[in-house]
C-alpha cells in the first residue's frame, strides 16, 4: 500500500537531534524513530490502539519513504508554489497549529469532576437502561391499515410474515425484528406503549412520525448489577471525554474572541464572491 502523506515535506532539511535514530536517509533528508513514532499515531484510532508488529513498521517505514521523495519531486517541480496549493498547505498548517494548541493549552487545564458527571448522569437516567427489550414492528402508512393487520395478528397471522410483506420499515428485511430498545429512543407515546406490554403481547396500533407502527414484546431483560457497573464506568468516561471537548471548544472560541478585539480585526463580508 501506498500512503501519499499530506505532511512529509516537513521532513525535508529538518533539523534533528544526534540523539535520534535515523531510519533512513537519502541527500539531506533523514527519517528519524520519532518521525515514524508520530506517523504511526495517526492511525491508532482506527487501529483501536493494537500494537504494530514489526513487519507493519517496516511498512510504514517504506511509506514514509516513498511519500517523502514523492513530495520532495513535487516541490522540485515547484507544485508547491502554485496559488491554490499555498493556500491549501496554510489551511493544513492552520488546522494543525490549532489542534496543537488546543491539546497542549487548553485542554490540560479543563478538569471534570466526578461530581459534574455524577449531575450529568442524575439529569439523563437513560444514560444508564437498566432494562432493555426484543421487539419485532410493523409500520404502514395509516391506521386502517394497522387495524387491518392488527386484526390479522390477533387471528393468529404470523408476525414476521406479515412485516416482510407489508412493513415499510427496514427492519421488514428481519421479519420486523429491532435492534435492543431501551427507554429514551422513542417519542414519549410509543415508549409508554412499549414499555407496558407483557412478553408475546402485540401493541394497538400507535401513531408515529413515519406512520402507525405495531409492537410485540418478544422478551424484556434487566442488565445484572455486574453489567451495570461496567456500563457506568464506559459511559462516564464517554462523558468525561465528550465534557472536555465541549469545554475545549468553548474555551477556544474564547480565546479566540479576545484575540479578534486585541488584534482589531477586520472582515470584509460584503465582498465575498
Amino acid at each position: 500500500m501506498f500512503f501519499v502523506l499530506t505532511a512529509s515535506f516537513a521532513l525535508v532539511g529538518r533539523l534533528f537531534s544526534e540523539s535520534e535514530t535515523v531510519l533512513a536517509k537519502f541527500g539531506d533528508t533523514v527519517i528519524t524513530q520519532k518521525d515514524l513514532d508520530e506517523f504511526m499515531t495517526r492511525f491508532a484510532y482506527a487501529r483501536k490502539n493494537k500494537p504494530y508488529s514489526s513487519e507493519e513498521k517496516k511498512e510504514m517505514l517504506n511509506n514514509m519513504v516513498k511519500g517523502t521523495l514523492v513530495c520532495m519531486e513535487a516541490e522540485n517541480e515547484k507544485l508547491d508554489q502554485d496559488p491554490t496549493v499555498r493556500a491549501k498547505l496554510r489551511n493544513y498548517r492552520n488546522e494543525l497549529l490549532i489542534q496543537e494548541y488546543l491539546a497542549k493549552k487548553i485542554t490540560p487545564h479543563i478538569t471534570i469532576k466526578p461530581e459534574e458527571v455524577d449531575q450529568i448522569l442524575k439529569d439523563h437516567p437513560n444514560l444508564l437502561p437498566k432494562e432493555t427489550l426484543t421487539m419485532k414492528e410493523i409500520l404502514v402508512s395509516t391506521e386502517k391499515e394497522a387495524l387491518a393487520i392488527r386484526k390479522e395478528l390477533s387471528k393468529g397471522g404470523d408476525f414476521s410474515k406479515i412485516a416482510m410483506e407489508k412493513s415499510k420499515a427496514e427492519s421488514r428485511i428481519n421479519g420486523g425484528t429491532m435492534r435492543p430498545v431501551s427507554r429514551g429512543q422513542f417519542q414519549k407515546e410509543i415508549e409508554e406503549v412499549i414499555f407496558s406490554l407483557k412478553r408475546g403481547e402485540v401493541s394497538k396500533p400507535v401513531k408515529g412520525d413515519r406512520g402507525y407502527y405495531i409492537f410485540l414484546l418478544v422478551d424484556r431483560r434487566e442488565k445484572s448489577p455486574e453489567e451495570m457497573e461496567k456500563l457506568q464506568n464506559t459511559v462516564r468516561e464517554k462523558i468525561q471525554q465528550l465534557e472536555i471537548t465541549k469545554r475545549g471548544q468553548e474555551a477556544l472560541e474564547k480565546k479566540a474572541e479576545e484575540l479578534r478585539k486585541k488584534e482589531k480585526v477586520e472582515v470584509f463580508y460584503d465582498r465575498i464572491q
